[in-house]
């Protein structure tokens, strides 16, 4: 879940939340890597083995892999919007 924040003036809700899966997050980097010349941050990894069956964990369900996942896309958010100083940053744009 992504909760956001903005004071742009042509949003009639200051606060949002929207839920967003990890290809929404490829397709955001990919689309920033194509229309620009600067390097955009890179994503966490993949979690191919995670989704293995007859593993002795919870997999992509795990509790810690899903913290770490939330804090890799964050960072990637926080990056990019440093990067791209149209979108604001600050302590209430955060994954949940």
């Amino acid at each position: 879940m992504m909760n956001i924040y903005t004071n742009l003036p042509v949003f009639k809700l200051k606060d949002s939340s929207v839920r967003r899966r990890y290809s929404d997050f490829e397709w955001l980097r990919n689309e920033l890597e194509r229309d620009s010349k600067i390097v955009v941050p890179p994503l966490p990894g993949k979690a191919w083995k995670r989704q293995l069956p007859l593993r002795g964990d919870d997999g992509i369900f795990d509790e810690e892999f899903i913290e770490d996942r939330r804090k890799g896309l964050e960072s990637f958010i926080n990056k990019t919007g440093v990067l791209y100083p149209r979108w604001s940053i600050c302590e209430r744009n955060r994954l949940t």
